[in-house]
């Protein structure tokens, strides 16, 4: 993921190499999860998401119980201290994994381009059209503009949080699926097949499951959708947890 965020950079560098600094669009639309100027690297980011974040820890109970060692870890601690403190790593493994290769592109494009421009480089709620037609008109391009409008540079990191929490979420449900189906393959690859075909359903739909926890992304969000996606990530990480328990304590 580090190596995909630093391609994007330098491709970014190469496409503005000798270009007029009054050309270059600034670091905000250089960001490579800006799916409204980067729609290609955010497309293939979003691929990969699912499968980066399962695949940092998700399969490590998997890893216990077919090396072994499970039986002695649970002699060694409490059930639940063995169960929470792999979740709770589990969790923190998903999301650095998404988050660390964000904020590298972050840091070293606000580094390496300005952080303002004056070139009209798209559209953008900063650009002089836009912002008259789209603020006082009414038109509505994507969620919490407002804060776009204040700063996009707080906007972004404000997303690249959620798309972090959302990745542990995703890391968690994968290790919840790994008390119950025996298979690393399948642990690891399920929440990839299952995102990306969700993807393809409702990706034209308000309830664009992924599209939530991407920046600009234009098109068909609400507010209610959005807390509703979030709560769908937070019940699929949740909900399996007694029942994970209870498979955990069949091991005793």
């Amino acid at each position: 993921m580090a190596v995909f965020s630093m391609v994007c950079f330098i491709i970014s560098c190469i496409t503005e190499y000798k270009t007029d600094i009054i050309s270059v669009a600034p670091a905000n639309a250089q960001f490579f999860f800006n799916a409204f100027y980067n729609a290609s690297y955010t497309r293939i980011f979003s691929v990969i998401l699912p499968f980066a974040a399962c695949a940092a820890y998700s399969d490590s109970y998997l890893s216990d119980y077919n090396g072994n060692r499970l039986p002695i870890c649970l002699t060694r601690t409490k059930l639940s201290d063995y169960y929470f403190s792999k979740l709770i790593a589990v969790f923190f493994c998903g999301s650095f994994v998404i988050l660390f290769p964000q904020v590298l592109n972050y840091i070293l494009c606000m580094i390496a381009f300005p952080m303002e421009s004056t070139n009209e480089y798209g559209l953008d709620l900063w650009q002089s059209t836009v912002y008259v037609e789209d603020v006082f008109v009414g038109g509505s391009y994507f969620l919490f503009k407002k804060l776009y409008i204040f700063s996009p540079y707080l906007y972004f990191i404000f997303y690249i949080i959620i798309s972090g929490f959302a990745s542990g979420l995703i890391a968690v449900f994968a290790y919840q699926l790994s008390y119950f189906i025996k298979n690393r393959i399948f642990v690891l690859s399920f929440m990839f097949v299952a995102m990306n075909l969700s993807d393809a359903l409702f990706t034209s739909t308000k309830f664009d499951i992924n599209g939530y926890i991407f920046g600009c992304s234009v098109g068909g969000q609400t507010y209610l959708y959005f807390i509703l996606t979030i709560a769908i990530y937070i019940l699929l990480a949740a909900l399996p947890t007694p029942f994970a328990i209870k498979r955990l304590k069949n091991c005793v």
